[in-house]
């Protein structure tokens, strides 16, 4: 808004200076406004670095507010803002008919998802198609795999965390649905960055699709894309302190160690975990689980009654955030493995884990029947607020929600006596109901 006023206010001081200097008002009328650009003059190979960088900034940007809102919609915070609409978030209030949810934009205030997620998806689209029609443009492969690699992320979230999704005024689609879309789109970016020669954004399209495999139930597949990652492989959203559209979500409304911000605090059930002796998850009793680093300094949170409860992750608005990272490729093959039978397999990829963060590795006896709870834990650990996937995980596995039944709030009241809701996955916002004439 304020470089909206800026323009507005540059664009009057011509106007009274030509006015000043005798000039007509149609020539005032005549004087251009940046900004507005047609959409033809997109058509123009010149424009290919950009239009590509274009869409990257759209993935990382609606990146960044799913995977931040989901988790603090998950279980791995409190509720603690001083705010309504930021306390809604983490008291699993924000419905179909919240506007900021369904229709803000990247930067917005709270976490807008559904408006940026397909932002990113669409123009990754548009993108795409201009790209095909260009021509002498020198690294073109290369841009067109890397609009249809970052393309397709939107989708990993908008099928994992939302109940259902319609795209481009389809029908309503459910998260299977969407993920199977998915994952034809990384298969095709996985094509396209394997012609343009690109090893990191074959492997980037390889470990979405796994995740997407995971999903879908294709433990084979996933093992196979799994499998290409090396330890150490990470590609990062970026993220500045230039301008809020930019910060880091998870630090400016949740991680902040002050107070002011601090809409969330880590939960209970994440704080103080421990690895025994026998390498088993433990609660307290053993070496502490440095992969869920939780902290306080004693303040309290906004809501001025909450021990703040931080971690290390994400220490300033311009840190970075995973869009993928090898710790889940790992993991992807502990839960394949385990749910193909083979206990040892699923154990090794753990303690390859464990070994990398230089905790005691698994030696107690895992039976068949066991190994599905420990990768279970384990997930919790070693992706703790990493990529969004602690609410998938919830929800997939039937884990309670805070203010349900066997979670730490199991009364339906958070810590300082107020009431959940009963929001789980994302809802189709109602604007997309009430606008799309395919969604009864």
């Amino acid at each position: 808004m304020k470089a909206r006023n800026r323009l507005i206010g540059a664009a009057l001081f011509a106007a009274s200076s030509l006015v000043l200097s005798g000039c007509s008002l149609d020539e005032i009328l005549e004087v251009h406004v940046p900004g507005k650009v047609l959409e033809e003059a997109l058509d123009n190979a010149s424009l290919a670095d950009v239009l590509t960088t274009g869409v990257v900034a759209e993935v990382e940007c609606s990146w960044n507010q799913y995977v931040a809102g989901s988790a603090h919609h998950s279980d791995e915070y409190v509720p603690t803002s001083g705010n309504l609409t930021m306390r809604n978030w983490g008291q699993r209030k924000i419905y179909a008919s919240d506007a900021g949810y369904a229709q803000g934009t990247c930067g917005g205030w709270g976490y807008p998802m559904f408006t940026p997620l397909h932002t990113a998806r669409f123009q990754s689209e548009d993108v795409s198609a201009r790209l095909s029609g260009f021509e002498d443009v020198s690294n073109l492969a290369a841009l067109q795999a890397t609009a249809a690699t970052w393309g397709a992320f939107p989708l990993v979230a908008m099928g994992e965390g939302f109940c259902s999704m319609a795209i481009d005024g389809g029908a309503e689609l459910t998260p299977a649905q969407v993920q199977a879309e998915a994952e034809q789109r990384f298969g095709n970016a996985i094509s396209l960055a394997q012609a343009a020669g690109d090893a990191t954004l074959t492997m980037q399209g390889q470990l979405g699709r796994a995740r997407v495999r995971i999903a879908k139930g294709d433990f084979a597949g996933a093992l196979a894309d799994a499998g290409n990652i090396p330890d150490g492989f990470v590609v990062e959203v970026t993220r500045d302190a230039a301008e809020s559209r930019r910060y880091n979500y998870y630090f400016e409304r949740l991680n902040a160690p002050t107070g002011f911000r601090a809409h969330g605090s880590v939960a209970d059930n994440y704080q103080n975990l421990t690895i025994g002796a026998d390498g088993m998850p433990t609660d307290g009793d053993g070496v502490p689980d440095s992969r869920v680093n939780v902290k306080t300094d004693g303040t309290q949170a906004a809501d001025f009654a909450t021990v703040l409860y931080y971690h290390d992750k994400y220490n300033s608005r311009s840190d970075p955030l995973p869009l993928v990272h090898w710790h889940e490729a790992r993991m992807y093959e502990a839960e394949a493995l385990a749910m193909q039978g083979d206990v040892d397999g699923a154990l090794a990829k753990i303690n390859g884990l464990r070994e990398a963060a230089m905790l005691p590795a698994v030696t107690a006896s895992v039976g068949a029947g066991e190994i599905m709870d420990l990768v279970k834990e384990e997930r919790r650990r070693q992706l703790f607020v990493l990529g969004g996937h602690r609410l998938h995980d919830m929800l997939r596995f039937n884990i309670p929600f805070l203010g349900d039944p066997g979670s730490i709030h199991p009364n339906g009241l958070d810590q300082t006596g107020a009431e959940y809701g009963n929001l789980t996955c994302f809802q189709l916002p109602e604007v997309e109901r009430k606008g799309n004439e395919n969604i009864g």
